[in-house]
């Protein structure tokens, strides 16, 4: 029959034997509590290495339970990821079919949303997604409406005044016009109204 050894038993095994054996050599007494007396400094020496010894062990338990508990925060992560996706697929499934009876129910009134028992379905409108190009606009704004450039401070310097030029302008197949002037340095996309459940 073949017996397998554990490597981390067997060197355990092996210091307690070597331990032992030393301290036999040394003499080393007990007194009526079994607490270790120590008399010389050979003596001394031998318990300042079993110290260390118990030092170096309680770093591979600590060592090692630090692996398990990555290897098992990972696998918990890992299902975590796994559980959420499915419920919120569900979750999807759900929504695109409350989105879709919104829909069905509004259209042709001036409703934005539904109050039931449970919450609220709406249908939200959402505001246009404004790109720019500080550079380019604010050198074509120089030219047409300088009114529309800001200096900041304290360190003076040329911004777009935003608030301004949305007020001013329209939106036309994503470009944006003041005054039937089209803007140049912004672009915009406007965005389909939005679906919520609150």
């Amino acid at each position: 029959m073949i017996v397998i050894i554990n490597e981390r038993d067997f060197i355990n095994e092996l210091n307690d034997f070597l331990n032992e054996e030393e301290r036999k050599s040394l003499n080393i007494e007990q007194d009526e509590n079994n607490n270790y007396l120590i008399n010389d400094k050979h003596q001394a020496d031998y318990f300042i290495k079993l110290s260390k010894q118990c030092e170096e062990e309680i770093e591979q338990i600590q060592q090692y339970i630090k692996e398990e508990k990555e290897r098992l925060i990972h696998h918990l992560e890992q299902f975590e990821l796994k559980e959420i996706e499915k419920i919120k697929n569900r979750q999807q499934y759900y929504t695109r079919a409350l989105e879709d009876f919104t829909r069905r129910e509004l259209e042709g009134t001036s409703k934005k949303s539904i109050k039931l028992p449970n919450g609220t379905l709406a249908i939200k409108k959402q505001q246009p997604h404004y790109e720019y190009s500080d550079e380019q606009f604010i050198e074509w704004a120089e030219s047409y409406f300088p009114e529309l450039i800001k200096i900041t401070v304290p360190e003076p310097k040329k911004t777009i005044d935003k608030k301004e030029l949305k007020k001013r302008s329209f939106i036309d197949d994503g470009m944006l016009f003041i005054d039937g002037f089209e803007v140049q340095g912004v672009s915009v996309e406007e965005r389909d109204d939005k679906f919520e459940v609150k």
